[in-house]
């Protein structure tokens, strides 16, 4: 799997990692899992998640009308 993070978020990734002294795509797997597995079991997640989805993760801008 390919995963793209912004710089900040792989050295904070990478700091964890060492300090848990573990390769870190087992770290970015386990974080995988446990994500998974909240939005599995957490109710009404799913719906609320979506309506804030965006492709790719480009933010999404809302203008006001007549702007």
């Amino acid at each position: 799997m390919n995963i793209k993070f912004q710089q900040h978020v792989y050295q904070a990734l990478l700091a964890e990692a060492k300090r848990q002294d573990k390769p870190l795509a087992r770290l970015c797997n386990e974080i995988l899992e446990t994500a998974a597995n909240i939005f599995d079991n957490t109710p009404d997640i799913k719906p609320a998640l979506a309506s804030k989805a965006t492709l790719y993760g480009e933010q999404n801008e809302q203008t006001e009308p007549g702007q």
